[in-house]
């Protein structure tokens, strides 16, 4: 497994987030605060935002691109929502070839905050080009979130992240977080091809340190 450890160059960024289609029963709480997080293992870059889950979209600054961040929440039926939070950018997320993109959703203490008690069954991120045709989707991550049954919001932990190798120079600019939950038990198949990240903080120092284990 890599990892890698190191201190976060933390961007201020205080984002709003549309929410669209009203469901039955909402299963994120409408004005609260979550993050996410972006880097390129090689481009760095590294970008913490911090969102609100309202119904207004939002804008960030990262480097010389301009980010766009929305959510929609949709009622699956029989006790099922779909949780998605997208992201759009004007330049490439990922420009160095084959770098690996590190993304997670919750970090520094900021995971949605859930309504009820429901448990995430399927995650998945799905990389997107300018047209917004499906790129590059992982295998279903549900199973490397520290905790999923029941989940916490957190994507996969306040102090960790995914890694989704061979991203870079794909002429990534847009990114979908899919999360699938449930108040009824499901069986969670076994993730595959996917790199859990450590991120150590460092008290948010602005330099990186990189190791391969």
């Amino acid at each position: 497994m890599r990892k890698f450890i190191g201190s976060i160059l933390v961007v201020a960024a205080t984002l709003g987030a549309g929410s669209q289609a009203a469901v039955a029963a909402p299963v994120v709480t409408v004005g609260s605060a979550y993050s996410f997080y972006l880097q390129g293992s090689e481009s760095d870059e590294a970008f913490a935002g911090v969102a609100t889950f309202d119904d207004e979209a939002a804008m960030a600054v990262r480097g010389d691109s301009f980010l766009t961040v929305s959510e929609s929440e949709s009622d699956l039926g029989n006790g099922r929502s779909l949780i998605s939070i997208q992201i759009r950018s004007t330049g490439d997320l990922f420009p160095v070839l084959g770098e690996t993109a590190i993304l997670g959703i919750g970090l520094f203490d900021y995971p949605l905050e859930l309504m009820s008690v429901v448990n995430l069954y399927e995650a998945r991120i799905s990389f997107l080009d300018s047209n917004n045709k499906l790129l590059i989707e992982t295998d279903n991550l549900a199973d490397g979130v520290y905790q999923n049954y029941p989940w916490d919001g957190f994507f996969p932990a306040t102090d960790d992240a995914f890694g989704t190798e061979q991203i870079g120079g794909l002429g990534v600019l847009g990114i979908n977080f899919d999360f699938f939950v449930s108040t009824e038990p499901t069986a969670v198949p076994e993730p595959a091809g996917v790199l859990l990240v450590g991120l150590g903080f460092m008290a948010m120092l602005t330099t990186r340190r990189r190791r391969l284990h």
